[in-house]
């Protein structure tokens, strides 16, 4: 077997360069705001607004406080920085499970559901452990969003259902854990769940990933090639430039899968482009 064990079809590659844009961005933010709230030491003290030390600076007027309050939310800012990039992360993981099921031929199917849907259609089940994981996360989102960052009865029902394993991976990562949160409790993300959730999702994508090689048909994985293909290249090929191209991807971000030469000028020349 190849080295990669992954199929690098265009919604894996979306989903983990999303994944790491996410990642980096939090991280920048993040820094960005503790940086910021040092700096503002040199300004302890001044009864200056932001706007009158830093003018140059586009929307300060937006933040227009005096230094020490304006110290006092940057430090804070992990707490809502969590609560932005967390759903966010989990998004682009949903999304990327949605992508596979419709490679699969399943349209409409609800988030919640989505990983047994997979599992069902691809004939193979997901790890427990990473599944207790991204439920107890995906409740906690929701009630971050939907319920003003208070557990209830679903939230507390999921964390019932977290693992041994799944626990402890989240001591690790988060430094806390959801056990014994309660019906009313504030649910709030920090730093390490964003860590846990990116973690997560990414052993989730990888593992569906891996599921697709053997579910998917050869043939259908040929379509997903030329597709890949003719969506990368855009200027004019001739027959023998165009099977060139295709094969080369095939071997480069395909390898895992077992299309064949024929199935692969099959595709193309359903699609108007012949490979000979």
């Amino acid at each position: 077997m190849p080295r990669d064990p992954h199929v690098h079809f265009p919604a894996f590659r979306h989903h983990e360069e999303a994944r790491q844009e996410a990642n980096n961005a939090m991280m920048a933010l993040l820094v960005g705001a503790q940086v910021s709230a040092q700096f503002l030491e040199l300004s302890r003290g001044s009864s200056k607004l932001l706007s009158e030390i830093f003018p140059g600076i586009s929307h300060i007027k937006r933040l227009d406080l005096r230094p020490e309050a304006a110290q006092s939310i940057l430090r804070g800012a992990e707490q809502h920085l969590g609560a932005m990039a967390v759903p966010q992360a989990l998004a682009i993981h949903e999304g990327f499970i949605l992508d596979c099921l419709d490679l699969l031929g399943v349209q409409a199917v609800k988030a919640f559901k989505m990983h047994a849907e997979l599992a069902t259609h691809a004939g193979s089940a997901l790890d427990a452990d990473l599944l207790s994981r991204f439920h107890v996360l995906r409740e906690m989102r929701n009630a971050v969003i939907h319920r003003s960052g208070t557990a209830d009865h679903r939230l507390v029902a999921v964390i019932r259902d977290l693992t041994p394993a799944g626990d402890s991976e989240w001591k690790k990562h988060a430094g806390r854990s959801p056990v014994g949160i309660r019906g009313g409790d504030r649910v709030t993300f920090m730093l390490g769940e964003l860590v846990l959730t990116l973690a997560t999702t990414k052993a989730l994508a990888r593992e569906a990933n891996r599921m697709l090689i053997k579910a998917i048909p050869s043939a259908k994985w040929a379509e997903v090639i030329v597709d890949d293909h003719l969506q990368q290249t855009t200027k004019k090929l001739d027959s023998r430039q165009r099977r060139r191209a295709i094969l080369g991807l095939r071997r480069f971000s395909y390898a895992v899968t077992s299309v064949s030469d024929a199935e692969l000028e099959v595709a193309a020349a359903a699609r108007g482009v012949p490979m000979t």
